[in-house]
């Protein structure tokens, strides 16, 4: 699956996304069978640990915001079955983009780290009918 390009305009006419988040969401977002989410959750809480880790040796990291995705994201993929094709695809570009310390901004060293990560979240959450899930931008 490939986010089509009707979706693509609707994200950045709604500026959810910007143009280079947009495309690293689209290409992380491929065909994903629900038995595949137990490891995109191992994925998932790997790295909010990485950045728990990170945090406390820089100082520097948005940790909560680091967590609020994760928690987000694992509580999503706990629900496999719940979820179409189309919707588990972009479940995955949601979890790829996230783990992804230097995509659109470094969630490490950038001021604004994980406010990207926050809107493909929010983009996929407005997608799946979840706004009861979104993330405020830090």
């Amino acid at each position: 699956m490939s986010v089509d390009a009707a979706a693509r305009a609707r994200l950045l006419v709604q500026e959810i996304l910007h143009p280079d988040e947009m495309n690293a969401f689209a290409a992380a977002c491929t065909p994903t069978d629900a038995t595949e989410f137990a490891g995109l959750r191992l994925r998932t809480q790997a790295y909010v640990a990485w950045a728990r880790t990170e945090a406390q040796r820089r100082g520097t990291v948005d940790l909560d915001t680091a967590v609020a995705i994760g928690k987000t994201l694992t509580m999503l993929l706990d629900e496999p079955d719940q979820y179409d094709a189309e919707e588990r695809a972009l479940l995955r570009g949601a979890v790829v983009y996230f783990i992804e310390a230097d995509d659109t901004a470094n969630d490490l060293t950038d001021v604004i780290g994980f406010d990207d990560d926050v809107r493909v979240l929010n983009a996929v959450l407005d997608a799946l009918g979840r706004q009861d899930l979104l993330i405020a931008p830090a």
